[in-house]
């Protein structure tokens, strides 16, 4: 079967739901849309409006939203990967093991027709013995041409992964949820009240500094109260001194960037005894503070790939998927 000129990235999260026109051929995504209708949201409003048909309730919102992109009366074909895949989900599916990689047959692949001339493939997730994942298993494929010896990529963000890839495959991969601790923590304990956002500068990168080497030696859960006895030891102090509004936002921007120092050095610290390259794949503030903190503890053969490349990746991986599975498509 020859190749279709466009298909339809789809990305369905837990929190999150995005689909993508994409050019087959350049992999530009030509029309794109959004909303914070998740898995979790969707599945908890099947529950209550108490239908019976979940996969034609999920397959009646992704039509909905599909045709913000792209005329739905066409024929099409959208690779979706995600939650989707879940319990949740539109079906559930098994997970497939490792290892994987650009042979993508080691994926379980299942093909739907939303309709007489749209087709979903939907691609499972992967699991180890131990740890399990949805959606990161379909970038890291795509990011397997930038991978050139035997490595660990790093995909940062609320539950990073990191994965060994070996003699041209993933073997296993280990789950970290940094990004998840750092929420609960800054917004729903006792610390929140000391923690303040705001874009790094020197003060805040030697705190930074300060919580990556303590977290990197085990010390994450006994500095954690520190943040709060610190500001209890110095409070008199800033009021006598009669810039409490200045000095509180300095100490609590500082405190902010010590606690994703102490979360980052935590998950990284065994990479410090590793004699295998370090490849990471993120974007915006995150690749910056990953990069910072690599560079403290001396992580030898370390390699950032850009946001651009991590934004393609899992548009690419999808696109290996369908590549592989077009003569069981309903139409082209």
């Amino acid at each position: 079967m020859k190749q279709p000129k466009h298909f339809v990235s789809c990305d369905w999260g837990t929190s999150n739901f995005r689909v993508r026109l994409i050019d087959f051929n350049s992999l530009e995504v030509i029309k794109e849309h959004k909303t914070e209708m998740g898995v979790k949201k969707l599945y908890q409003s099947f529950l209550s409006e108490g239908k019976a048909d979940r996969q034609a309730y999920f397959s009646e919102y992704l039509l909905s939203q599909l045709q913000q992109i792209v005329d739905i009366n066409q024929e099409l074909t959208i690779v979706a990967c995600g939650m989707i895949t879940s319990t949740m989900g539109m079906i559930d599916m098994e997970y497939a093991t490792m290892p994987i990689s650009d042979k993508v047959d080691t994926l379980n692949i299942k093909h739907l027709d939303l309709n007489d001339h749209i087709d979903l493939i939907l691609i499972s997730g992967v699991k180890t013995t131990n740890d399990v994942m949805r959606g990161e298993e379909v970038q890291a494929i795509g990011l397997m041409k930038y991978l050139k010896n035997d490595c660990y990529l790093l995909l940062p963000g609320t539950h990073s992964k990191h994965l060994k890839f070996e003699g041209g495959s993933y073997n296993s991969f280990q789950t970290f949820m940094t990004g998840e601790l750092f929420e609960i923590i800054s917004q729903h304990s006792i610390l929140k009240d000391f923690l303040m956002s705001s874009k790094m500068n020197d003060e805040s990168e030697k705190a930074f500094l300060e919580g990556v080497r303590k977290g990197s030696k085990g010390e994450l859960l006994g500095s954690l109260f520190g943040i709060r006895a610190q500001w209890v030891a110095q409070a008199q102090n800033i009021q006598e001194e009669g810039k409490s509004k200045g000095k509180d936002t300095e100490m609590y921007q500082s405190n902010f960037y010590f606690l994703s120092g102490l979360l980052l050095g935590n998950e990284l610290s065994y990479l410090q005894n590793q004699n295998v390259e370090v490849v990471m794949a993120a974007s915006g503030v995150l690749s910056g503070l990953y990069q910072i903190a690599l560079k403290e503890l001396k992580v030898e053969g370390f390699t950032s790939l850009s946001g651009e490349v991590l934004e393609k990746a899992m548009i690419h991986g999808q696109k290996m998927v369908l590549e592989q599975h077009l003569d069981q498509l309903q139409i082209i």
